[in-house]
């Protein structure tokens, strides 16, 4: 899995924007403390708009914030509103060579029904972490996550097959 630019900005956007629950924060004022172009945090912010994650105020006193109370908004939210689902079962249809039209593997493939189970797995994930539990920083926040989605303890490596 890869995390884009867009959405890493995002989320830092939206985690930011939750710590100043109830302000209107400048778009400057984002751009600024995440370290990023002020048109690209526009980008960014106009999607989160459009997905009705954010509410924009003109003027002089303009910026963004949050529309919902963060324990509301979930990360599956965020990376909906910024990117593409981890695994697309309709790529399966659309992709194969021009004269196939279709992945040639459609009808048996071993590999798509661990992408299908890892998207469900980040799905159930990212839909029960909100931004509220983004907020107590990194330390408290993996301690929240490991409690409530334990990590499986590192086994031995498999043997190999000669």
């Amino acid at each position: 899995m890869k995390i884009t630019a867009t959405e890493e900005y995002g989320m830092r956007c939206m985690v930011r924007l939750a710590a100043r629950v109830g302000e209107i924060v400048s778009l400057a004022d984002l751009a600024r403390s995440e370290g990023i172009a002020a048109p690209f945090a526009a980008k960014v912010l106009a999607r989160l708009r459009r997905a009705r994650l954010v509410t924009a105020a003109r003027g002089r006193r303009g910026g963004y914030t949050l529309a919902g109370a963060p324990e509301q908004i979930t990360v599956a939210a965020v990376l909906a509103a910024l990117g593409t689902p981890l695994f697309d079962a309709e790529y399966c249809r659309r992709s194969g060579d021009a004269a196939q039209s279709r992945c040639g593997r459609l009808g048996d493939c071993a590999l798509r029904p661990v992408w299908v189970h890892l998207d469900a797995l980040l799905a159930g994930f990212f839909t029960r972490t909100t931004l509220a539990d983004l907020l107590a920083g990194e330390g408290e926040t993996t301690r929240q996550l490991a409690s409530r989605f334990p990590l499986p303890t590192a086994s031995p490596a498999p043997a190999r097959h000669q």
